[in-house]
């Protein structure tokens, strides 16, 4: 009389066993499809700053070239638009603007190539006019105050090379990078300030031939 009862609660027993080890795998699945979904995005964003690194590493190796001797540990790009960017510049040699670190201390560098020395005259004196955020006009070898941090600006036959930070600039530095790294575009003219000082012009003296 019992025995209908008992096998009852028996396929009861054994079919809530079977529903709770269907949930658990149920539940189990869901969760690895959820780290699977977030895993490749943590690669790809892995992948995304290698590639960044890998794309700047000339451009460091550039700066801490032994020849030239500045100490650099970090390079980022610097995406602020500029005023020289708007002028021609040879095919394949686009502007650069880096950000150049070494501990606490951060240093802008900027450089423009034109595809001849007219090109860059016109540029220098369009960019003398409406100089820095506030568009201040540079007068020709006038002593003025051009910025609130260092300021070096490397004149040359074809390009122009700016570097602005609030700690010191190593005048000698650049100049040597200059030269090093673009041995047939001379420097011709350095405009050099001190933080809270008036700007210094310079006529370097000209290799011999």
């Amino acid at each position: 009389m019992f025995k209908p009862l008992r096998t009852l609660k028996f396929i009861w027993s054994i079919a809530l066993v079977a529903m709770t080890l269907l949930a658990c795998s149920s539940k189990s699945e869901e969760n690895k499809q959820r780290f699977e979904d977030i895993q490749p995005k943590r690669t790809q964003t892995n992948k995304k700053t290698l590639a960044k690194q890998d794309t700047l590493a000339p451009y460091l190796l550039k700066y801490t070239n032994d020849s030239v001797g500045l100490n650099v540990e970090a390079i980022e790009v610097d995406a602020r638009a500029h005023f020289l960017d708007r002028f021609p510049h040879p095919k394949g040699q686009y502007p650069t603007h880096f950000v150049l670190r070494e501990g606490k201390k951060s240093t802008y560098v900027g450089e423009w190539k034109f595809k001849d020395s007219n090109t860059r005259i016109n540029a220098l004196f369009n960019w003398l006019d409406h100089y820095g955020p506030n568009t201040q006009q540079l007068e020709w070898f006038e002593r003025q105050k051009i910025s609130k941090e260092n300021v070096l600006i490397l004149i040359n036959s074809t390009s122009i090379l700016e570097i602005n930070s609030a700690g010191s600039i190593n005048r000698k530095l650049w100049e040597r990078y200059q030269r090093y790294s673009y041995p047939s575009d001379s420097i011709r003219i350095i405009i050099e300030q001190r933080a809270g000082q008036s700007c210094r012009w310079t006529k370097p003296k000209m290799p011999k031939q």
